[in-house]
């Protein structure tokens, strides 16, 4: 009687185990559905799917906090016209130029705002320092809003090979410096308020 129910006991404990791993298969391959190729390709075990769905969740957490850095920095830039009021001679004009580079597909946008005030036209400084680091401009829009300039500048690379993992930090100094280079020897005096 002893040894039946032994073999009961073994039975059920395979049959739990099968039915574990059958499940953790689906599992596996469900997350391994759901993960961009570039993620899966020519990985074969379970262990590396799972470690680059690691690598995904923490690429997608990075993009998640530079596109709120983006947004906040959108809203800065938006809601200034609710600082300025209409006769445009307060402090929002004196504000320092923001510059926001960011990739999108195929190449890069670049949102400069700055005071019209303080700056002679910047715009061809901007394009000539976008072409000198390689890039092929294909449109361009600007707006006076509120006392500021605000240029949407799209451009091509054509070395987008991975743009979104880029540091573009070092162009969008460059265009701040360009912007802030160009405000006029004499400024005008600063408001009271200010």
């Amino acid at each position: 009687m002893s040894n039946a129910m032994d073999e009961d006991k073994k039975w059920m404990h395979k049959e739990t185990e099968r039915q574990r791993r059958q499940e953790m298969g689906k599992l596996c391959n469900n997350l391994r559905s759901l993960l961009p190729l570039e993620y899966v390709k020519g990985k074969r075990s379970t262990s590396d799917h799972v470690h680059e769905a690691m690598n995904y969740i923490n690429h997608l957490q990075d993009k998640v906090k530079q596109l709120q850095e983006k947004r906040d920095a959108l809203l800065k830039v938006s809601n200034l016209s609710s600082i300025v009021p209409e006769n445009e001679s307060s402090c929002a004009t004196h504000l320092p130029p923001l510059v926001l580079v960011h990739p999108f597909p195929g190449g890069l946008e670049i949102i400069c705002s700055h005071s019209f005030r303080k700056s002679v036209f910047p715009m061809s400084r901007l394009l000539d320092i976008l072409h000198k680091e390689g890039l092929n401009v294909v449109n361009t829009t600007s707006i006076r809003r509120d006392g500021r300039f605000i240029h949407t500048i799209q451009s091509e690379d054509s070395n987008c090979s991975n743009m979104m993992d880029t540091d573009y930090s070092e162009l969008q100094i460059k265009l701040v410096e360009a912007l802030s280079s160009s405000s006029l020897q004499e400024t005008l005096p600063e408001p009271e308020n200010c």
